[in-house]
């Protein structure tokens, strides 16, 4: 399966919406991830910008307080000792923030590091919060704003810093202990107004911070799960790569979307293990032939590139329909009228190809889809140019080996077998001529128990008539127009052009007998 695996409507699956990473694709994913991670753009980038700006507002936050605190006047119930060791952990709690800030902005760059700053630094602020609190007489006020604090502290954190849903949950649960046991430490030892319950207020606000931590665990869990579907929505350039929908020898093709215009498309990139000098050289020759051609039947290349880690792909037509050889499969040997119809324009796309020095050496059932366009039904499209050959082409780069056959055995003409290097747009005319007798009749011209039964029928067996085996009527025309197709001399093939002549005569001939048949027998 080539280009024109694009997407075949039979076979589209219900998935989830991101990629399954298999296939090409993970070792596409796995080259850019290496990439990215050796660029100045990597993850180790991202995480230190929000530790930064996470402390740093946090060092700010911390500063004010300590600020206010030594220029406004200490409660009148609290004792010069207390107010004294209150703000010493104020300005320890402020200066060790702001030592993190500036070590943040300055200094620790490696992702190793990052994570143990932001781990002391998460633990000393719950620290010093608990031991400001266990020293602080009780006001009525100040469970309300440590409470607030910790909230705000773990929230921001679970947003800004990207981790695993349970790693942010049990790092809030583990400095939440330092919280609670200096608020129930202050409940205890506060000479508290009359009616107070300490173990109450205790049992509140543990409940309180429960509820936060569950909070910490579904900000966590929605912000690492975008974080994951975004690693999943592989890119390549432009195109949003979304699941696998086919794969061939030469490469994979997936369904994807242009980032901006939504454009449903399909890539192709190469396959793992065929990204050597001579399969990238021939994928991009693959790509430089399709993108020569117009014809509408087709496939219209819109982009072609490399990702960061120098995988070639290109971005083409997302098809709807099913090949030929689907069809013959659900439906069984196809009536003349539509066979020819579907020649035709394969006749047009071959045509314009051969014009352009290229052959196709690839012609079969699997590479021919029947598409619509807008009322037309049976549009065809010509797909995987993938073993095209460049008679024109002057590269420095030997990309095919002497003697090596090209093509699909049981489509091949006999000097694609014989003498690979001899090959020309003759063999096209072969490969479509099995393909009519395949539409005709739903099975090839030739077949046997293995390649070398195949090959040799190729080379010397004469094919029976399609309608011997057809089990529709098949006009003398198009039965003699077939065989001379299978003719095995190349120079007895008609040409494309001369091909497409002939396939109108069958049509114009098969209009006529039907309208011969009507008015015998008086039907409309």
């Amino acid at each position: 399966m080539g280009s024109g695996a694009a997407a075949k409507s039979s076979e589209r699956r219900e998935s989830d919406p991101s990629v399954q990473l298999d296939g090409a694709l993970r070792a596409v994913v796995a080259a850019d991830r290496l990439a990215l991670s050796e660029s100045i753009v990597g993850n180790e980038e991202l995480l230190h910008r929000r530790l930064t700006v996470f402390y740093g507002y946090f060092a700010a936050l911390v500063v004010v307080s300590w600020l206010a605190s030594l220029a406004s006047p200490p409660p009148v119930d609290w004792e010069p000792e207390t107010t004294a060791r209150i703000v010493r952990i104020q300005a320890a709690f402020a200066c060790t923030l702001t030592g993190v800030y500036v070590a943040l902005r300055f200094r620790v760059r490696s992702a190793r590091t990052l994570r143990v700053v932001d781990a002391a630094a998460t633990l000393f602020t719950s620290l010093a919060a608990g031991a400001a609190l266990a020293h602080v007489p009780f006001t009525g006020s100040v469970d309300v704003s440590a409470v607030a604090f910790f909230i705000l502290f773990f929230l921001l954190r679970a947003a800004l810093v990207p981790s695993r849903p349970w790693v942010a949950t049990g790092i809030s649960a583990l400095c939440a202990v330092p919280f609670t046991l200096g608020l129930a430490l202050m409940y205890r030892r506060s000479s508290a107004p009359v009616g107070f319950d300490a173990a109450e207020a205790t049992y509140s606000v543990i409940a309180n911070f429960a509820a936060a931590i569950g909070g910490v665990f579904m900000v966590s869990k929605t912000f690492y799960g975008l974080r994951g579907a975004v690693e999943r929505a592989v890119q390549l350039g432009q195109y949003i790569v979304h699941e696998k929908i086919g794969e061939g020898a030469m490469g994979a093709v997936y369904r994807a979307s242009h980032a901006m215009l939504k454009r449903p498309t399909a890539i192709k990139l190469i396959a793992p293990g065929r990204s050597g000098e001579k399969a990238t050289a021939r994928f991009e020759r693959e790509v430089m032939a399709a993108s020569r051609l117009s014809h509408p039947n087709h496939v219209a290349i819109y982009d072609f590139g490399r990702t960061r880690g120098g995988v070639f792909y290109y971005a083409m037509e997302l098809l709807e329909g099913e090949d030929l050889a689907r069809l013959v499969e659900r439906e069984g040997a196809q009536p003349e009228r539509r066979t020819v119809r579907i020649l035709q324009q394969v006749c047009a796309a071959l045509a314009e190809a051969h014009q352009a020095g290229l052959v196709h050496r690839d012609v079969k059932p699997e590479n021919i889809m029947l598409c619509s366009r807008g009322s037309a039904r049976d549009f065809v499209k010509v797909l995987d140019f993938g073993l095209v050959k460049d008679e024109a082409a002057s590269s420095g780069v030997k990309i095919t080996n002497d003697g090596t056959i090209a093509g699909t055995p049981l489509y091949m003409a006999p000097e694609s077998i014989l003498a690979p290097e001899t090959v020309g747009a003759a063999a096209d005319s072969y490969g479509l001529g099995c393909v009519a007798y395949f539409l005709l009749t739903s099975k090839p011209p030739f077949h046997g128990d293995n390649l070398v039964e195949v090959c040799t029928a190729h080379i010397h067996h004469v094919p029976a008539a399609p309608s011997s085996h057809a089990p529709q009527p098949v006009s003398a025309l198009l039965d003699g127009l077939v065989l001379r197709c299978l003719e095995k001399s190349p120079e007895a093939r008609p040409s494309m052009n001369e091909l497409n002549e002939l396939l109108l005569r069958a049509m114009e001939g098969s209009r006529s007998e039907g309208a011969e048949a009507r008015a015998r027998f008086g039907t409309a």
